[in-house]
């Protein structure tokens, strides 16, 4: 029995798209394809631009928005589902991310840390965040990150009135 088969979706995959980050190389895991497969994803767009900030914001304006699916899976190029990523398809709610490595160990410590190397949303989530939906906060003195791009449209969405649910485990290799 295929993973698919065994898996409850807490959407509807043919009003689903899956959009892929594939900056800098333009390449993606194979398998993030067998996955998407696997789980009759269909729509299935790829979005490439230097600034990761400007690259969501774009595939938010012109990919998700325009489109009429319900449903958006926004993942990094090198993100590899596997069988303990299966909670993050069931999870009932409007915004859910899927826990992955990073090179910061502390970055999950906030029970509504979400971060956008694998993440779902419904339509209503980004109609309601007002643009840009994604953007780099710097320190006063612009040395550092204050605020990291996935934490700044969190940040948006609670203000919306969304919650964060966090469900499953993908293999990511940390930056």
């Amino acid at each position: 029995m295929s993973a698919r088969a065994k898996t409850k979706l807490a959407f509807d995959p043919s009003k689903t798209m899956l959009l892929i980050a594939a900056w800098p190389e333009k390449l993606v895991a194979p398998e993030l394809i067998i996955w998407a497969m696997e789980h009759r994803f269909r729509r299935i767009q790829w979005y490439s631009k230097r600034y990761v900030e400007c690259a969501y914001n774009e595939a938010v304006k012109t990919l998700a928005l325009p489109s009429d699916c319900e449903h958006f899976i926004f993942a990094d190029h090198d993100v590899r589902p596997g069988p303990r990523t299966v909670p993050f398809l069931e999870a009932e709610g409007k915004l859910v991310a899927c826990e992955y490595p990073l090179s910061n160990d502390k970055s999950w410590d906030d029970p509504q840390a979400m971060h956008t190397g694998l993440w779902r949303c419904d339509r209503e989530v980004l109609e309601a965040v007002q643009p840009p939906w994604f953007e780099r906060v710097l320190t006063p003195d612009g040395t550092r990150e204050h605020r990291c791009v996935c934490m700044y449209f969190r940040d948006k969405a609670k203000a919306a009135g969304y919650e964060v649910v966090r469900a499953g485990w993908a293999s990511h290799k940390p930056r």
